[in-house]
């Protein structure tokens, strides 16, 4: 993986060999290179509009029906706001389906696009983020500041 910064920290990304983005997750280790142009702007359109559909032209997402379901409920999040775990089983249609939400969320391999962190325990509780609750934290603090 390639390491660059951004306004969120340093990511690592990777690309497969057609050169779609197929991961894009926070680490801790130091940028190594600038963005692609394309990357660059790709993050900043998420970051001021989310995601629109045209933007899957640039990723690949490999995952299950399921997975893939959950993800997309992810993208009807506002930018700022959280939903339970419980919502979005209940959104997609599996209001029993919880565990198997967090479950797809933890194999999400474009967090910053598909924005996980947004997710939280039914208790209103941080729960459950790959980069670590801190991180979890950081960021919707982030978001709620803009």
């Amino acid at each position: 993986m390639k390491i660059v910064s951004s306004k969120w920290g340093p990511l690592a990304y990777e690309l497969n060999t057609a050169g779609k983005l197929t991961a894009l997750e926070f680490t801790t280790h130091e940028p190594s290179e600038e963005a692609p142009d394309w990357l660059q702007h790709l993050m900043m359109r998420v970051e001021q509009h989310g995601f629109h559909e045209s933007d899957r032209a640039y990723i690949e997402m490999k995952g299950t029906p399921f997975q893939q379901e959950v993800w997309d409920a992810l993208l009807t999040i506002p930018y700022g706001e959280t939903r339970t775990y419980k919502q979005i089983a209940e959104q997609i249609g599996r209001p029993k389906a919880v565990r198997a939400v967090g479950q797809a969320l933890n194999r999400n391999s474009l967090p910053i696009l598909f924005p996980c962190h947004r997710v939280i325990g039914s208790n209103g509780k941080l729960v459950g983020f790959a980069g670590g609750l801190s991180e979890k934290q950081r960021l919707l603090e982030f978001e709620m500041k803009k």
